[in-house]
């Protein structure tokens, strides 16, 4: 009997055993489903301006450091809007190393452990620091520093990034420039098919646009408006509900409003000529199809 008793025990315990089991294994799985990572989030840096001044470089290149080391677990991507360099070259005719611009920038970058994404804004246009960023450029200006921004960085002059469900579209506010315009037409018949998708959008650019509430972004003559845009505010208008944020640079200050009472417009500012160097995190929840942006200051110690 006692053996009886005790073959009993043994196997109750096993039982015990197996349930105790499944329920912690299938608590730790519940738990792995739960804390699955279900946001989104990036760093957008303007204004840049790589130049002859090698305090940006080592600005730049120190935050790249802290944030491969602290926090790129953290960051998905990191958006630049535009102004990398001052111009692309210090001067179009030397051939000294530093002479490239667009070179020290790529120099710096390279080391990010976090992907990132350039945006073109009116000084990455500049071959050289003779040409005046604010006077008009022909289609074969444009061309030109095009070919040479892919050739050294390869990137496009505007483009489309889809993650976890969102369009990440990086556009191009100087393309239309030989217009007497922002964006071609051809970049406008881009921007509607990409938002076919329904997904969430966030867009990039480079120069300020007219928002909902008078506010001065920049000069009035760089302003993206509805007056010289017709298909692009259209196209935002169609889109409103799709579009939950736009980020712009060039007016070197902190601005947020919104278009059609429902798109986020927010104008970051300079990380070079602010001696604050700051920048911005922006946290996407993909569930309820929102952002939250905060702005951050980066002091060298």
């Amino acid at each position: 009997m006692k053996m009886l008793t005790s073959q009993k025990n043994i196997v109750t315990n096993k039982i015990l055993a197996i349930i105790i089991t499944s329920i912690l294994l299938y608590g730790c799985n519940n738990k792995t489903i739960k804390n699955i990572k279900t946001d989104y989030s990036f760093l957008v840096i303007s204004d840049v301006h790589i130049s002859s001044d090698e305090n940006k470089d080592v600005r730049l290149a120190e935050l790249v450091e802290e944030i491969n080391e602290l926090y790129f677990k953290k960051f998905d991507a990191i958006f630049f809007t535009g102004d990398n360099v001052s111009s692309f070259y210090k001067n179009k005719n030397l051939i000294e190393s530093n002479n490239n611009r667009v070179k020290k920038l790529y120099t710096i970058l390279k080391k990010s452990k976090v992907p990132y994404y350039l945006t073109l804004g009116n000084h990455d246009y500049k071959i050289d620091s003779n040409k005046d960023s604010d006077e008009p450029f022909t289609k074969t200006e444009i061309d030109q520093i095009e070919k040479l921004w892919k050739k050294f960085t390869s990137i496009e002059p505007y483009y489309l990034i889809k993650n976890k469900g969102w369009n990440f579209i990086v556009l191009n506010s100087m393309r239309g420039k030989y217009l007497s315009r922002n964006f071609d037409n051809e970049q406008i018949s881009f921007l509607k098919e990409s938002l076919k998708n329904d997904n969430p959008t966030i867009l990039f650019f480079h120069h300020p646009i007219q928002t909902d509430n008078f506010k001065i972004w920049c000069k009035p003559k760089d302003l993206v408006t509805e007056e010289t845009e017709q298909d692009f505010f259209k196209v935002l208008e169609e889109f409103k509900h799709q579009i939950k944020g736009i980020f712009v640079g060039h007016g070197h200050m902190w601005q947020t409003d919104t278009i059609f009472d429902s798109i986020k417009v927010f104008e970051t500012d300079s990380f070079a000529d602010n001696e604050n160097s700051p920048y911005y995190i922006v946290d996407v929840d993909t569930i309820k199809n929102t952002i939250q942006v905060s702005q951050r200051e980066f002091r060298i110690n």
